[in-house]
């Protein structure tokens, strides 16, 4: 998939390289989707959820006063999250298209929400939670979320007090841990305690980012190569040089692709696509991963 300056969103065969859906939208700045639709934020400040069997806008969220960065949600909530340049995140109901709350909080670009299920148990949520993430430059803001909307502000987290560390839009979580990159490498929370478990440093490599975090391995990536991180032992096992693609300080050229390889190669798992980016030619350079022997 690749939202494109044309205000077009297209489908892509990536077996083929042809294109197999289109739909016309605005200049795209995040994307979510499945078997069903389409969901888009844009730099015209909107959210918009289309329908691929028709190619129709079935809703558009209207009420951020900048570009929306990211987009999440949930069918089970029937919930819509948008994180904004207006420093804040919105929850919408996704079928009625209508704002259920504003969150605010944040100082800088929210560049990324996950609206992602609770797998640990803390004082303050339990398994079966439904958390929302939301990061900018500097913090990561946990909220919880459900039926009721209730969006008080449970933690916030951040690797430098005196806002000297940056962080990237390179934001997982999986209901038991967060890891975000940084300027000084990768933080891992435990989401049970909020405890720092660990920072990955790679000082043999500046400026890494994070595209994608299993049990076993990592995804990263700079502006000349895309690494494989052996998380057992913090180190980079292999590398593969990318082409010059269009360069984005916030991360927004990058898009991983099937990740569950990351817990470990066990037969069923070892191909697909791991990475997508887009290219100074308005093209998309896929990496396909292809285990032999």
């Amino acid at each position: 998939f690749k939202g494109s300056d044309d205000l077009s969103a297209k489908l892509w065969d990536v077996s083929t390289g042809q294109c197999v859906y289109g739909i016309q939208t605005h200049t795209c700045a995040a994307v979510k989707f499945d078997e069903q639709k389409l969901v888009t934020g844009s730099f015209d400040n909107t959210v918009a959820c289309w329908e691929w069997s028709s190619g129709a806008r079935t809703q558009h969220f209207r009420g951020h006063t900048g570009a929306v960065f990211s987009v999440d949600y949930n069918d089970e909530l029937d919930i819509l999250v948008s994180g904004s340049a207006d420093f804040t995140v919105k929850v919408w109901a996704l079928s009625a298209g209508t704002c259920l709350n504003t969150l605010t909080g944040h100082t800088e670009w929210v560049t990324k929400v996950v609206l992602q299920k609770c797998k640990v148990k803390s004082l303050l949520h339990s398994p079966g939670d439904y958390i929302l993430l939301s990061a900018d430059k500097y913090e990561i803001k946990i909220w919880p979320i459900g039926r009721e909307i209730n969006c008080k502000c449970l933690k916030t987290l951040s690797v430098s007090e005196d806002r000297s560390i940056c962080l990237q839009p390179r934001l997982h979580f999986d209901g038991k841990y967060i890891v975000c990159s940084s300027a000084l490498g990768l933080y891992q929370w435990d989401f049970a305690s909020y405890d720092v478990l660990r920072v990955i440093k790679t000082p043999e490599v500046a400026n890494l980012a994070l595209l994608g975090f299993g049990d076993v391995f990592a995804l990263l990536f700079d502006n000349r190569y895309l690494y494989i991180m052996d998380l057992r032992t913090e180190s980079l096992i292999s590398r593969w040089p990318l082409p010059e693609y269009r360069k984005s300080k916030r991360g927004s050229s990058f898009l991983a692709g099937e990740a569950s390889w990351l817990n470990g190669l066990d037969g069923h798992n070892d191909t697909g696509l791991v990475f997508a980016t887009s290219m100074p030619d308005h093209s998309i350079h896929l990496v396909l991963w292809k285990e032999h022997g």
